[in-house]
């Protein structure tokens, strides 16, 4: 790998950490500006914290080598078919990254909550078509299974918390004061564990791109790996995914306290559920956005948005495939370049 195409790779990397940041702020975020339980300026700084600590968390509790990163992202196959050609390797490093952010810069201007990860291993089956291997299915396959069953669970454990928080709430034992409280500490939480997931994407792939080029990643090199992503994946959340946060809090639902805790805190636990029990990639953005779905029926399935769901169910759906399209096409532009 050419010492360009290393440093295109590992800029990208980083610019898909500050993007995922700004992209997902709004999972941590949303509720608690929506329902006043925080001030936006106190909240976006409050996630950005959180989220770098959770990145530096998530990496702490890692030994980050290649295999762990090829496991990881579901890039067994192609690592494999590439290691004797590591500027076709870089390339395919290069489009992942590329197509990745390109789907999460549109989907952040629809303003629809939509999964990196899921636009990354869309990507990645692209790329796997055009180099002629196989896809990762045993990984591919739990990341499928975990998208389909997670969203049910969100929205029903988030239905019955709400169930819960109303039946306190009429018994007086439980005041809008105790319930905004609450809000902050789940909000916390759904941050840190957004920056533990999500952080080791980006992460990866420079582990990737780093080892293949021969560099040590013991010791100074690891270190200052995850300081950059988890600082970029911070920075990125101080801009704030504005327009998803409308979504989440005001398109899809009129957002109330309790509704912002009960989704908060049901999309922590799926988030804990899949990266602890699992050891699978959760979507963040579909963890929220079913808990807010699943708490809002919980007040009565007209308080949903039933359109606005069907539009973000649609985005849902369409991510792996069209992110696999563009894989595909990115991957025959880049490979006609000169070589870089």
């Amino acid at each position: 790998m050419t010492p360009l195409l290393l440093a295109l790779v590992v800029a990208l990397a980083l610019i898909v950490a500050y993007m995922n940041g700004f992209h997902d702020a709004s999972n941590a975020i949303s509720t608690t500006i929506t329902t006043r339980a925080l001030k936006a300026s106190a909240a976006l700084w409050a996630a950005a914290l959180l989220n770098t600590l959770g990145a530096l968390l998530g990496m702490a509790l890692l030994v980050m080598t290649v295999p762990w990163a090829v496991r990881l992202l579901g890039l067994g196959p192609i690592v494999e078919q590439l290691a004797a050609r590591p500027d076709t390797l870089g390339a395919a490093l290069l489009v992942l990254m590329l197509g990745t952010f390109l789907w999460d810069l549109l989907t952040w201007w629809m303003g629809l909550p939509a999964s990196t990860w899921h636009a990354f291993f869309g990507t990645s089956f692209g790329v796997s078509l055009v180099i002629g291997t196989s896809a990762a299915w045993d990984r591919l396959g739990l990341m499928l299974a975990v998208s389909v069953v997670g969203p049910f669970i969100s929205a029903t454990v988030a239905y019955l918390l709400m169930q819960l928080i109303l039946r306190l709430a009429r018994s007086e034992l439980l005041g809008p004061g105790h319930i905004r409280f609450a809000q902050t500490f789940s909000a916390s939480t759904v941050a840190a564990g957004h920056g533990l997931n999500d952080a080791r994407l980006p992460l990866a792939v420079v582990v990737i791109a780093l080892g293949s080029a021969g560099t040590d990643l013991s010791g100074t090199t690891t270190m200052v790996l995850m300081s950059t992503v988890a600082v970029a994946v911070g920075a990125g959340t101080l801009m704030g995914g504005h327009r998803i946060i409308r979504t989440l809090g005001r398109r899809l639902t009129d957002l109330t306290a309790a509704q912002g805790l009960a989704a908060e805190s049901s999309a922590a636990l799926t988030m804990s559920l899949g990266v602890f029990g699992l050891e699978s990639p959760v979507s963040t953005s579909q963890a929220l956005a079913s808990s807010v779905v699943g708490a809002g029926v919980a007040r009565g399935r007209r308080t949903v948005r039933w359109s606005v769901a069907r539009e973000i169910l649609l985005i849902w759906l369409v991510t792996p495939l069209a992110c696999a399209v563009v894989g595909a096409a990115l991957l025959g532009v880049v490979l006609e370049l000169p070589d870089l």
